[in-house]
């Protein structure tokens, strides 16, 4: 995931393995990370979802991370404090800094401290160890507070009991950039994993409208576009993913100019993460095709719900200003828990994650997640409508 640079003031170390070793005995063992469920004891009741119809939010560019930003407000102790995250398709949760001076200061951080008694009255879930693709969110601790939602034209969505993480020993792991707070998108998750952000709201859609730097999060269907090419997603969660990823199969791949598709000889599904900046591929598939060479150049077919496919590309020629095209292997070690695993073993597959170098070029890209329809709109010119950045 592309993650901001720590500026101003120098971020405090992270906090070292012997650190994090003695925290975790603290939690008496009690670690998960998004790639396996966690054990825990039956969990408190999360507060019923209450939302307004639609909710029209400011996205801002970050041209040193190479993200989309969303910003937030919570209150705490009577007063109102700002927080941010990166807008992140592939991720579930909302999260915050839980230790002040580890990240960027813009962020955003708890004042209180994790054994703080305000902190431990707060505590909505046991604390987890929460790993993604290239993050390591360390020790993360589930907390409950009101969160604050601003709109366009002074409107606001004021969130009672939402469950959200505070994370401490954040880092950056396999050449990710410098870490950073999410702002996760994905609804429904694999049993024993904590309580997304979405699943606590009436929101049942969300359009992130990349011409505008806008995202809109609705309680009804997401909105059509003449042109937009519709794609059904597809459940990774039998695969043991942690969620449902908003994901689709692949049917033919380009790389480099040559046709790879002959060498997908498993099942390869993309999953489309506003939270990378290029693209993560799956080791076995980096390795076997022409990604390890670099990619200079890459087009998937993806299937639409009208029949046809519809083709995502993106090149170094053709991404621009704030479009980076890089790719990067990673470990997808999704698997399905022992007791699905049938005797012919776990399932095999690989995995791309297309980024913002394949998804800002369009207009826009919506989700309906009870219809579990995403759509991508036509195709924008970068030079005449540019993201709103800093």
């Amino acid at each position: 995931h592309p993650r901001r640079p720590c500026a101003g003031p120098p971020c405090r170390r992270r906090p070292s393995g012997a650190m994090l070793l003695r925290r975790r005995e603290v939690l008496q063992g009690v670690l998960a990370t998004t790639t396996a469920a966690a054990t825990t004891t039956a969990p408190p009741p999360v507060a019923a979802p209450s939302s307004p119809a639609s909710l029209t939010m400011p996205l801002r560019f970050d041209r040193r991370g190479g993200s989309y930003v969303v910003q937030w407000q919570m209150e705490e102790e009577g007063a109102s404090k700002g927080y941010s995250g990166i807008l992140d398709t592939a991720s579930p949760f909302l999260t915050v800094s839980g230790l002040c001076g580890e990240l960027d200061p813009d962020w955003g951080c708890l004042d209180t401290r994790f054994d703080d008694a305000i902190r431990r009255e707060r505590r909505a879930f046991e604390p987890t160890y929460e790993v993604y693709g290239l993050q390591d969110d360390g020790v993360t601790d589930w907390q409950r507070g009101e969160v604050v939602l601003p709109g366009e034209g002074g409107s606001a969505v004021r969130l009672s009991d939402v469950v959200y993480g505070a994370s401490e020993g954040v880092a950056s792991t396999r050449g990710g950039t410098a870490p950073a707070p999410m702002f996760g998108l994905v609804r429904d998750v694999a049993e024993g994993i904590r309580p997304s952000f979405l699943s606590q709201t009436d929101f049942s859609s969300f359009t992130v409208d990349f011409a505008n730097s806008l995202l809109r999060l609705s309680g009804g269907e997401a909105p059509g576009a003449a042109g937009a090419a519709t794609i059904p997603l597809v459940d990774l969660r039998p695969l043991g993913a942690p969620a449902f990823e908003y994901a689709c199969r692949i049917r033919s791949l380009v790389v480099n100019g040559y046709d790879v598709t002959g060498w997908m000889d498993r099942p390869t599904y993309c999953v489309f993460d506003t939270g990378t900046t290029g693209m993560l591929v799956s080791r076995r598939l980096w390795e076997k095709t022409l990604f390890r060479t670099g990619v200079q150049q890459c087009a998937l077919e993806l299937p639409t719900a009208d029949g046809r496919g519809t083709i995502v590309e993106a090149s170094t020629r053709s991404c621009r200003k704030d479009c980076l095209l890089v790719g990067t292997p990673i470990d997808v070690q999704w698997r399905p828990p022992a007791s699905e695993i049938g005797p012919e073993g776990p399932p095999s597959y690989d995995v791309i994650f297309l980024g913002l170098a394949f998804l800002s070029s369009r207009q826009f890209m919506a989700v309906d997640l009870d219809k579990s329809l995403l759509s991508l709109g036509p195709y924008r010119d970068l030079d005449l409508n540019p993201p709103t950045a800093v």
